[in-house]
């Protein structure tokens, strides 16, 4: 019922605002964006079947497809949109991963309302952040902020906004589950090293 109240005041709010500003319904609160009603409707009504259990299976498939830790994309997904296809910010990220147009134009994403193309597209985007971090934390603040202040501030950048980020996502990505990878890499290093492999300080068995 409460959702279909709130997809009946989405309707009159935007009708109300031809041409102007767009509401959009996102945890269980409206936030406004300027995407076309046209393009939100459609999409909300053509995923509407993907309900939670439906999109978790597939982060979990499309994460193994790239050798992403499930548990992490999970993670990154229930932060960003709590699963919601037809999710969008107030900085007109979209989807079950919250991509901005251009990180989805980079990604190949052309539907960013379409789960799988979303998912799949914020999947790569992980694993690009993870062969260039190598630590979850970092991982979940470029997610947040930007590789450019990772980059500049050589960790989790100083903006409250992205260490609330980072402290929720390692409370749902697990601090024992990091642990324990932290552990399995090290693990890992030991025995490449005594088997007389080349050694490198990348966690073998981090993700």
């Amino acid at each position: 019922m409460k959702k279909i109240l709130s997809l009946l005041f989405l309707f009159m709010v935007v009708n109300s605002n031809a041409g102007g500003l767009k509401a959009v319904f996102k945890h269980g609160e409206v936030v406004y964006t300027n995407i076309s009603k046209n393009l939100f409707f459609s999409n909300a009504f053509r995923y509407s079947n993907y309900g939670k259990k439906r999109i978790i299976k597939l982060i979990e498939r499309i994460a193994g497809q790239y050798g992403v830790s499930v548990k992490l994309a999970r993670a990154i997904a229930e932060i960003e949109s709590d699963f919601n296809p037809n999710s969008i910010s107030s900085a007109s990220a979209k989807g079950v991963m919250q991509l901005m147009d251009e990180t989805a134009r980079e990604y190949g994403v052309k539907n960013p309302f379409n789960p799988e193309e979303n998912i799949r597209g914020g999947v790569r985007f992980l694993k690009h952040l993870i062969e260039k971090y190598h630590d979850p934390r970092l991982v979940a603040a470029a997610y947040n902020a930007g590789e450019t202040a990772v980059d500049k501030y050589g960790g989790v950048p100083p903006y409250p906004e992205t260490e609330r980020y980072v402290k929720k996502f390692m409370r749902v990505y697990g601090l024992k589950e990091f642990v324990r990878h932290k552990r399995k890499a090290v693990l890992r290093h030991r025995r490449i090293v005594k088997e007389g492999n080349t050694y490198t300080n990348v966690g073998v068995g981090l993700w």
